[in-house]
């Protein structure tokens, strides 16, 4: 072999595995696509009548990318009943209230990511749309499988294909008027025919139907990693509710404080960025008396380091785990731009439509500016904030 084609060769290898190291996402590139592709069809519910359809959506496609990975045992569904009800607060209480009937995907995909669902249907009430009210009960209910990631697509056909034959099923949002959107789970597609294979709870008999390519969508979203639950693992977050606002910088450095319950160990941390590419490193640091994160760095414990894999919710499974004792720890994202990326963005809770949130205490989520962490509550253009999407996932030693 010339040395030419040698050097060529190791190069693309070198960077082949330089991709994979940016996180624990396995993200394959595939090529060849067949000309039609369906992924096993299986039940699908109607929601009755119009109403949040963007709970269907998501909830089809956790099941398919479930059901892909052998998760599922035959005749088991997820229950939207579980997810709608949890997003169900009443309007003067903390919560999603009010849900939107025009595929808004913000609700499902925080319950998808909270850690307490998705639960299965023989566990739970099959779904009832007057009766739809969230109760403490809801937590207490098993979940099916954990979700450690969801991701949101390029809108270029080729990308929809590619996550649909990896992960099972995509969600897609769409215009059906000026005013209305509708939600969608894509399943597969036909070249000949230029459309989509989407799973559809509003329509009849067999709730399958085709969708153009052409179709003016919004978004796509795939579930990206799903595994079975762990009763032995707890998830700390500030940002229950979802990502509704981002916080961006050029050399991006926040934190969440967490008040661990003790005698657990730091397994892994869940981030919520849009710029693929960026480097990020993780770190867990002490805090202070007065509740901040030290900004002493000789006292931060290095957990990871890689590049952002997509847009969308990922998780960095650490090599060496921490134990915990009980107490405060902040776990602190920073990010840097690459040649390959953009400023770097994290995404966070904010007031939003339909979102009621109480009083911002101070406490929870820092920025690291001059060399110095400071409360974004009181930081003027950033009190606003509620929380990080940096989650904190332990398991009980």
């Amino acid at each position: 072999m010339k040395k030419g084609i040698l050097a060529k060769k190791l190069l693309a290898l070198f960077l082949v595995a330089c991709v994979s190291l940016c996180a624990n996402v396995t993200a394959i590139a595939i090529k060849n696509l067949p000309a039609q592709y369906s992924s096993p069809k299986s039940k699908n519910k109607d929601q009755k009548r119009s109403g949040p359809c963007g709970f269907f959506a998501i909830t089809a496609a956790a099941e398919t990318s479930s059901d892909k990975k052998g998760l599922l045992k035959k005749n088991n569904y997820f229950s939207e009943q579980h997810a709608l009800c949890y997003c169900s607060h009443d309007p003067s209480d903390e919560g999603w209230h009010t849900l939107d009937k025009d595929g808004n995907l913000l609700p499902i995909l925080a319950y998808t990511v909270s850690g307490y669902g998705p639960v299965l249907e023989c566990d739970y009430d099959r779904y009832d749309p007057d009766k739809l009210k969230f109760s403490p009960n809801l937590l207490k209910v098993k979940p099916a499988v954990s979700v450690y990631g969801y991701k949101f697509l390029d809108k270029d056909v080729d990308s929809v294909k590619e996550a649909v034959a990896e992960y099972g099923a995509v969600a897609a949002t769409f215009f059906v008027s000026d005013i209305i959107n509708h939600a969608v789970s894509i399943v597969g597609w036909d070249d000949s025919k230029q459309n989509w294979l989407a799973k559809d709870s509003l329509r009849k008999p067999d709730y399958y139907f085709w969708l153009p390519y052409s179709t003016q969508f919004i978004e796509f979203v795939c579930i990206t990693d799903v595994r079975d639950f762990d009763n032995k693992l707890k998830r700390y977050q500030h940002d229950e509710y979802n990502a509704t606002g981002y916080y961006f910088d050029q050399n991006l450095s926040v934190a969440n404080v967490f008040d661990f319950k003790g005698n657990e160990e730091l397994e892994s941390i869940m981030i919520n960025s849009k710029t693929t590419n960026a480097r990020i490193s993780l770190y867990l640091a002490p805090v202070l008396d007065n509740g901040s994160p030290n900004s002493d760095r000789s006292t931060w414990q290095h957990l990871h380091s890689g590049c952002v894999p997509y847009d969308g919710y990922f998780t960095f499974s650490l090599q060496n785990k921490v134990h915990l004792n009980k107490g405060k720890y902040a776990i602190i994202a920073h990010m840097e731009q690459t040649a390959d990326s953009s400023i770097p963005y994290i995404r966070c809770m904010k007031p939003h439509k339909n979102l009621t949130l109480g009083p911002n205490t101070p406490g929870k989520s820092f920025i690291f500016i001059g060399n110095k962490f400071y409360d974004v509550t009181f930081l003027p253009s950033c009190n606003s904030i509620y929380g990080f999407s940096i989650k904190a996932i332990t398991r009980q030693s």
